[in-house]
């Protein structure tokens, strides 16, 4: 039997949301910056203060930045620690093409590696000592799989940092925040980039995420320790961190 996956509010067979996945990023790709700002209501340079804060890169890292994007969180590691060793790994081509061009726009070309490739077949035992993922881990396919490769990546004493969407928790904030995510974003996704199916996905994505509760049980089923998060200031998004001792 093939396995299923949720892909917005739809449960499919896993092998049709790898695919749907790639066309929704390609699609977004070249407006993927002014749809986080849209997504996050503006607040998401914040939280990426927040996220690097909780993060702690140092320049000795070996850095691991999955489903990165079109790059402003690999960006920023590498112009905090200079010379830090940085790989940006994510499945879609087009947006690593678009960070790729941003970094030798800045003149960032050492220490930089790019793989377009998902996280659910991408391993290299005992190889980094830091993992990050923004507003990427929802859109896995395999999200036990990509658990277990980002582990066994790690060198021992290695930290994994998540940060992604959740439903808000109080009822009136959340029906006000999905009224938002349903009606206003997909519409205006429509009007700036021909696409409104792909911005309803970004949308439903959200609601039928694993919890926060949830996510800290499942990183322990894989092995990680001292697993932790925190909600930020508007409770729409979440820190998950964990290590491999």
């Amino acid at each position: 039997m093939n396995k299923k996956s949720k892909f917005g509010l739809e449960v499919i067979d896993s092998n049709e949301k790898t695919q749907k996945i790639q066309k929704v990023f390609s699609s977004v790709a070249t407006n993927y910056d002014l749809m986080n700002d849209l997504m996050s209501l503006g607040s998401h340079r914040i939280w990426k203060r927040r996220f690097f804060q909780v993060v702690k890169p140092r320049q000795s890292d070996i850095l691991l930045d999955i489903a990165s994007g079109t790059g402003d969180i690999a960006i920023n590691f590498a112009r905090t620690c200079k010379g830090i060793n940085l790989t940006c790994l994510d499945a879609n081509k087009e947006m690593l093409t678009i960070a790729e061009n941003k970094f030798i726009d800045l003149g960032i070309i050492e220490n930089i590696n790019f793989i377009a490739k998902p996280i659910e077949k991408f391993k290299e035992a005992n190889n980094f000592t830091l993992a990050t993922i923004v507003f990427g881990f929802r859109n896995f396919t395999d999200q036990p799989t990509a658990l277990e490769n980002i582990y066994d990546s790690l060198k021992i004493g290695g930290k994994l940092v998540i940060m992604d969407f959740k439903s808000p928790s109080n009822e009136i904030i959340r029906k006000l925040y999905e009224k938002y995510t349903d009606f206003v974003i997909p519409k205006i996704g429509k009007y700036i980039a021909g696409d409104e199916d792909s911005y309803k996905y970004l949308s439903d994505s959200i609601k039928t995420y694993i919890k926060p509760d949830k996510l800290l049980h499942l990183m322990e089923s894989k092995r990680f320790q001292n697993v932790s998060y925190e909600t930020l200031p508007g409770d729409i998004v979440t820190i998950h961190k964990g290590y491999k001792i």
